[in-house]
């Protein structure tokens, strides 16, 4: 991780952890966490397919239990993230990915406290996420963020984060991100979350110039051989700057690259 990322994770995450820890340590949120009863939320939640869950404690920012199909999905044992604390995530998520959710989850989090208190429990956060599995391979995943408990002041307390593989669905991997208000049934609102700039940490900064030139060429349909012959270099070269792209912008093939560098203006 460059020092920009760094900077950027940070800043987006320090103003989702004030939120986030609202109630921390509050009389009413310690006797909430004591009648808590887990085993019986899980029972009323499911998904359509293979999916895992995370139970959240989001007033210390730690993660309290996983299940479902974790292992499988993950490649990592569920005791290898129980009761850590967030910077976990970081094994199974990218910076991109956690920038934006650390952005969005304030606003969602801006959203909810600006409602009435017996409101809040119907609110909650949908969007779609890429899963690092340990061996190296992605899962395109659907994950909604639902508070399970609230102290007397409706401040969450946890949350069940439900993530569903997405992935044979063969859904466009886009980005998407929003609040889902179902506080009146017969009106539930969708509220797209948008973010005041494009969320790929300063692409710019660590995309060289030469990677550029080649990304430009590429872009518009020439082949190693053709933009050797163009730039003056050679096609070992050039796959080497795609493949330092590709790792730089965590994509997975050329076409995505080029579509994520439109998307962020680089090209």
């Amino acid at each position: 991780m460059n020092k920009s990322d760094f900077k950027d994770l940070i800043k987006s995450f320090q103003e989702f952890a004030q939120l986030s820890q609202k109630g921390n340590k509050s009389k009413s949120t310690i006797e909430s966490k004591q009648r808590f009863d887990l085993e019986k939320h899980l029972s009323i939640f499911g998904s359509f397919d293979r999916y895992l869950y995370a139970i959240a404690d989001v007033t210390d920012l730690k993660i309290v239990q996983v299940g479902g199909s974790f292992f499988e999905m993950t490649g990592y044992e569920p005791e290898e993230f129980e009761h850590k604390s967030y910077h976990k995530l970081l094994k199974i998520h990218t910076i991109r990915d956690l920038i934006r959710g650390a952005l969005g989850g304030s606003k969602y989090y801006k959203y909810l406290y600006a409602q009435p208190p017996e409101n809040r429990m119907f609110i909650k956060s949908n969007r779609t996420v890429d899963i690092k599995r340990k061996d190296g391979t992605r899962l395109h995943c659907l994950a909604q963020g639902i508070p399970l408990a609230f102290n007397d002041k409706m401040e969450p307390i946890y949350f069940l984060n439900l993530l569903t593989d997405l992935t044979h669905i063969k859904l466009e991997k886009t980005y998407s991100h929003f609040i889902v208000d179902a506080s009146n049934p017969q009106k539930v609102k969708t509220i797209p979350i948008q973010f005041s700039k494009k969320i790929h940490p300063s692409t710019k900064s660590i995309l060289t110039k030469s990677e550029i030139n080649v990304l430009k060429l590429l872009a518009n349909g020439n082949s190693s051989k053709q933009i050797a012959d163009q730039l003056h270099i050679s096609e070992h070269t050039v796959k080497n700057h795609r493949k330092n792209m590709l790792r730089k912008y965590e994509c997975t093939s050329s076409a995505e690259l080029v579509k994520r560098a439109l998307a962020d203006g680089i090209i």
